[in-house]
């Protein structure tokens, strides 16, 4: 049984085209469910895990990176699989998982390639991509190594994908249980060299960040800010349906409707 989020914005009147063709194709796919609007909800967690309660076993988020944000924690908790139908941008997240925005998505659906991922989570809150934080001059503890930069640096923790610098060719990979942190600490040149960036790679299942006074992180593009910071991966615990050119290894699952 399938369940569709709509975000809020698809209301707009720019959407109302799209939003016929696709209500259309899921049904001629035979992927009808019921439509659940967030404008309509003040917390749409409820009323998901009362539709998981009932039966729905595939909750399909159409919107954008900010849609999937929102019903993360209670599609991951009910332990459903997550669909994407990308609608407007940021679409970040549905390019990993290889999901054309739009009308295409549906037969993405309807193929029904289920990956089962890691998620990261920070104090108590996941997270699918990761967190990010610039001007970094905190501790960073891992596996008993305290790690804290000489200068403002960029930290990122991640769990899917490449990160602030794809150019960087880094790729994390969901499906391998840890999750990775990339500390960028700038080096000022001299005389005779050019101002460069050191870059640390650090893999692991859980980092701890500590500093005195409060600094402020993103977890998916949500703002954070504390002292304290914990971080650790859930492994293997988020089924969601990707397309054949996801971005990231693993072996897919093409387990039918029931998943």
């Amino acid at each position: 049984m399938y369940l569709y989020i709509y975000d809020d914005f698809i209301q707009e009147k720019r959407f109302e085209k799209d939003i016929i063709q696709i209500e259309n194709r899921v049904t001629d796919l035979g992927l009808s469910g019921k439509v659940a609007r967030l404008a309509l909800f003040r917390d749409p967690g409820e009323m998901i895990r009362d539709e998981i309660r009932r039966g729905v076993n595939t909750v399909v988020a159409v919107g954008d990176d900010s849609t999937v944000r929102k019903v993360l924690d209670v599609v991951a908790e009910g332990k459903a699989t997550l669909g994407l139908i990308p609608m407007g941008t940021p679409d970040a997240l549905a390019r990993m998982f290889g999901v054309p925005p739009g009308l295409p998505a549906c037969d993405v659906l309807s193929a029904r390639i289920v990956e089962t991922i890691d998620l990261g989570a920070v104090n108590g809150r996941r997270f699918l991509n990761g967190l990010y934080a610039e001007a970094f001059l905190a501790e960073l503890v891992c596996d008993g190594f305290r790690v804290k930069p000489s200068a403002p640096a960029t930290l990122e923790i991640l769990n899917l994908g490449a990160g602030m610098d794809p150019a960087a060719g880094h790729t994390a990979i969901p499906t391998d249980g840890c999750l990775e942190a990339v500390l960028r600490v700038p080096i000022p040149g001299g005389w005779f060299r050019r101002p460069r960036t050191a870059t640390s790679v650090i893999p692991s299942p859980s980092f701890e960040i500590r500093s005195d006074e409060p600094i402020a992180l993103s977890a998916d593009g949500e703002p954070l800010t504390a002292t304290r910071f914990d971080v650790a991966v859930e492994p293997r615990c988020f089924k969601v349906i990707t397309g054949r050119n996801r971005q990231f290894g693993g072996a897919a699952t093409h387990p039918g409707a029931a998943s």
